[in-house]
């Protein structure tokens, strides 16, 4: 039996529910469909171009950071687990491989560690040595979106496209998992939280780079969290 995916958000589904029913529901949007004849991607989703397997430490495309930070698990879907001390920068989980232009990328996450008030994690995309993308999911139930960009001292500074909101279609709390997805298209850019598009924007500063997981204790907080499901998908033209 191969994996079928929610076709608004992307989400891989389990294989139980496809056998005893043609109709199914996606636990994290609620989409109810029919399962297609056959596997093939929906139209308001690309081919899958890159996935990753966090049973193991190996997966060929991406780039593993901090690995003495993490531990790999197998099962359906396979976890990547992190746990982070205290630290006033970002810590990178994974990268890409290679640059990237335009993409769609999901994953689904869990806190189960820190504090509720300042953990959060997220995508850096289009990133580079001179900055790039930044969207970021809380435990409260809360995203935010941004870039990094070299200011006068040649330092990476933060800016707000979007600052810290909340949005209904988040799961807030500890061990709660959210799935986010990003797409990135020319200079248009949509965020789905569980499948629902929370924000679409324009900006064309920066046009390809390479596409960070990372996670954001602070210096105040330790960070545990649970990754699983990422997939980099082409976006459909």
């Amino acid at each position: 039996m191969q994996a079928l995916n929610c076709p608004n958000c992307g989400a891989a589904l389990p294989q139980k529910a496809i056998k005893e029913s043609d109709l199914v529901s996606c636990e994290f949007c609620g989409t109810s469909f029919r399962v297609p004849k056959t596997f093939t991607p929906e139209p308001d989703m690309g081919d899958l171009i890159l996935g990753a397997d966090f049973s193991s430490k190996t997966m060929p495309g991406w780039e593993v950071i901090n690995e003495e930070l993490l531990t790999f698990h197998k099962g359906s879907p396979s976890e990547l687990r992190g746990s982070y001390k205290p630290s006033p920068n970002s810590y990178y989980v994974l990268k890409s491989s290679g640059f990237l232009d335009d993409f769609d990328a999901s994953i689904n996450m869990k806190f189960t560690g820190g504090d509720e008030n300042i953990i959060r994690a997220g995508f850096y995309a289009r990133f580079s040595d001179n900055g790039g993308y930044a969207v970021l999911v809380s435990v409260l139930g809360s995203y935010t979106i941004g870039y990094y960009k070299k200011d006068e001292k040649n330092e990476l500074k933060w800016e707000d496209l979007l600052p810290w909101a909340n949005h209904t279609a988040l799961r807030a709390g500890m061990n709660e998992t959210n799935r986010l997805r990003v797409l990135c298209d020319g200079g248009q850019f949509r965020v789905y939280l569980n499948g629902v598009l929370a924000t679409s924007f324009k900006d064309d500063q920066f046009k390809r780079g390479k596409l960070y997981l990372a996670v954001v204790p602070t210096e105040k907080s330790t960070l545990d969290v649970t990754f699983s499901d990422l997939q980099l998908r082409e976006v459909l033209k």
